[in-house]
């Protein structure tokens, strides 16, 4: 593997996908691309305080957390799951890396969870990391 691609939205259930992706591209010997997609007119994350007040500032300390770990950030705006997929398209990656939160309730509702868009999208491998602790 060259390339890990992670979505964050910030949240700690995101910050255990991040983590999840620092262990396999050290493992693999990858760069690491940190990739927070700020969702257009999402006046939750103003207010949500499972998520870093200020993402940029998150974004900024996150290659000092994995040393050893090439790791770049990028920050873009719109819908997570397609840019997360195009994102990855572009950087030629050859795996993505999201976490599972989001899936409460019945299974059947989960169709539409940004994981599950990922996964029938995707242009390469996606590993799913159980951040339900986080929750």
């Amino acid at each position: 593997m060259n390339t890990i691609v992670v979505g964050t939205d910030t949240s700690s259930a995101a910050d255990l996908a991040v983590e999840g992706a620092a262990r396999l591209a050290r493992e693999s010997g990858s760069e690491l691309l940190v990739l927070y997609v700020r969702p257009d007119g999402d006046l939750r994350a103003v207010v949500d305080p499972d998520r870093a007040p200020d993402p940029n500032a998150y974004l900024a300390r996150v290659a000092g957390r994995f040393p050893g770990v090439p790791t770049r950030t990028r920050v873009e705006a719109g819908n997570p799951a397609a840019l997360i997929c195009e994102v990855a398209a572009e950087e030629r990656a050859e795996t993505i890396v999201v976490g599972n939160r989001g899936v409460h309730g019945r299974r059947w509702r989960v169709r539409d969870s940004v994981p599950n868009i990922v996964l029938r999208h995707a242009p390469c491998s996606v590993y799913i990391v159980d951040t339900r602790k986080a929750q």
